[in-house]
Formats: structure tokens, sequence, C-alpha cells
């Protein structure tokens, strides 16, 4: 049995706390030994709810520590590439948050910094973990559907100010809804092509005033043999009158959203409503809202590969390949053509 990888969380705002909670359902895989985050409210919140032994404010100070083995960094996107090279350069395992970074040129900078320093890159695609997600996947090589004529991704949903104040801007961002949640689902239409589409096209629009970034989109991917992938994004979709929103300012969940994928095949077609729940041909397979934590599965994928000595399945190289198509989307947004890849 392999001992505990002990990692050391960097950051400890929104998605930091979904990454606590998978440490705690990961089956003793990962170890949270130290913590770290500039802001002493919330390094002592963190470490008080987790029961974290070291907390820092400072990455140097940590890395010095000798008190982990690898880092999960759940910062902005923005300082994605910083942070990966420093740890690297100081022989940690990395799992990153997606987006990997927010530019291919960056993306490269991360995975020469791990290559030059022998240490294991894993990008952290947390919605590919989820086990309906997964078993689509298996459900598709097993042939249930004969072959992937096209993906269809769609998000509606409703936010009404950024719920953290560096998704207000683009250069921090890398746009909005598109690195922020259509990261997600384009991750998932490579999944399940295996392939890089050929070019891409892309509409957005940024309504809301919060923010400076993309707010509603569509994304047009064109494959080979003719097939094709949609994604259909929104912020601005009110789903129910406003006395009835939890939360009423923010989106919460994706229990407050409209999330559904297809996966129309030429004989059948898979369908994911959220990822608790997913239908083959009309007929539901699995449907429970309360499957095992996506990050601990994330967090086992991640510890594995790292004492097997291979690469983790949302690795570095990947990475890229969904930074380009990224890229391609908002390149094609501001100049209204298709780009090719």
């Amino acid at each position: 049995m392999q001992k505990p990888l002990k990692i050391c969380i960097i950051g400890c705002g929104r998605v930091a706390q979904s990454h606590g909670e998978g440490v705690l359902a990961s089956n003793g895989a990962v170890e949270l030994t130290a913590i770290v985050s500039r802001t002493e409210e919330k390094r002592k919140a963190f470490q008080n709810k987790f029961n974290v032994p070291n907390a820092y404010a400072d990455i140097d100070e940590a890395l010095a520590s000798g008190t982990f083995d690898a880092v999960d960094i759940c910062l902005p996107n923005h300082l994605h590439t910083e942070y990966a090279i420093k740890c690297a350069q100081a022989g940690k395992h990395i799992l990153l948050e997606k987006p990997m970074a927010n530019t291919v040129a960056e993306c490269k900078l991360i995975n020469e910094a791990c290559r030059k320093n022998g240490v294991t890159l894993m990008v952290g695609q947390s919605r590919r973990y989820h086990e309906a997600v997964m078993l689509s996947k298996k459900l598709y090589d097993e042939g249930k559907i004969g072959e992937v004529i096209s993906v269809t991704g769609t998000l509606m949903g409703y936010l009404a100010s950024p719920p953290t104040d560096w998704w207000r801007s683009s250069e921090k961002a890398g746009g909005l809804m598109i690195p922020l949640w259509g990261n997600h689902i384009l991750d998932y239409i490579l999944y399940i092509f295996e392939e890089m589409p050929l070019r891409v096209y892309c509409e957005a629009y940024s309504n809301n005033t919060e923010w400076e970034g993309e707010d509603e989109t569509t994304i047009l991917l064109g494959f080979s043999k003719d097939r094709f992938a949609t994604v259909r994004m929104s912020w601005n979709t009110r789903l129910a009158p406003e006395k009835e929103w939890v939360g009423k300012t923010k989106m919460l969940s994706s229990s407050d959203i409209l999330y559904e994928r297809f996966v129309q095949g030429t004989k059948g077609t898979l369908r994911l409503n959220d990822e608790t729940k997913l239908s083959l041909n009309g007929e539901t397979i699995f449907d429970n809202k309360n499957a095992k934590n996506n990050f601990a599965t994330q967090y086992e994928e991640f510890a594995a590969s790292i004492f097997e000595g291979r690469k983790p399945l949302t690795d570095g190289e990947s990475g890229v390949g969904l930074i380009r198509i990224q890229e391609a989307a908002l390149e094609s947004y501001r100049t209204h053509k298709v780009v090719e890849l």
C-alpha cells in the first residue's frame, strides 16, 4: 500500500475549499501537511477547518520547510505560471488548478520547468473526475454509441457579480466564461474525440459591467471527417423568478444552472446532466448526487501517477492543447474569423 502523498495547498480561496474536502475523502491517498496564503484571516480559517499542521504566508518559506512533497496550486489564473515554475525548481510535484495558464506560451514554460526538474505535473481538470463523466467515456470506448459524430455542451445560468475580485479583469482571468467554465466543456470534448480540432470559430459578448470578459458565448469546433462540437454558455439566463434564487447575487453551484452535454454517435446518444446523471439512448444508467467526491478521485490519480512513475490522466502536454483551443476561441471572438489550428 502506497504511503500518503504529503501536499501543500497554495491559496485558500473559493476553489481551495473543494480541494480541502477532496483531501478528506481521498482514502489516505494524500495528506494535507501545509498551506500557503498571504491573507492571515484566510490562512487561519483554512488551517483550523482542515486541521493543517503547517501554515505559511510566504511561498519561499513553505518550499524551504521540507514539510511536503507536492503542491496543489489554487491561485488566480494569472499567477499559475510564476508559482508553478518556482515549485518545479524546488523539486515539488505539481497539481495545478485549471486552466493550466492563460496562454500557450505560459503552458510551455511550465512544462519545460517540470521536465527540467523531473517533477510530475497534473492539471486539475476536476470535472473530468466525476463518476458519471468517466463512465460516459468508458461506454463510448466500449462502442455503446458507435463512432462519435458530434459533442454538444450547454451551460445556462445567471451570475450577477463575480464571487471573487480577480474575475473582473480579463487580463487576470484570461477572459471570463471561456477559461472559467468553457475550459471544463472543452476538456470533455477532447476527452471524447481524443484529437485536436482543425478549426475554431467563436462569437461572444460581454453584457454585465461587473466584469470585462465574455459572459455570453458560442464556440464551434471542426474536427476531422466533418465531425464537430459546439459549446453554448450564458451567465445572463434567469432560470427562476428573483424571489426563488438561492444566494440572489451569485451562482452558488451547478445545482443553480442548466448544465448538459450530449455525445451523438453513429449508433446512439450519451447525455450528461451536470456530472451526476448519465443516460444512454434516453435510459438513465447512473444517477447519484452523492457520488464519490471528484476532487478526491483527482487526488488519487495525482498520487498514483507519482508513485507509479507515469503521466497523470490530465497531464501538462494535454493542457497545452486545451489552452491552444481556448486561445483560438478568444482570437476568433475578437476578429470574427475562423482560426485554423
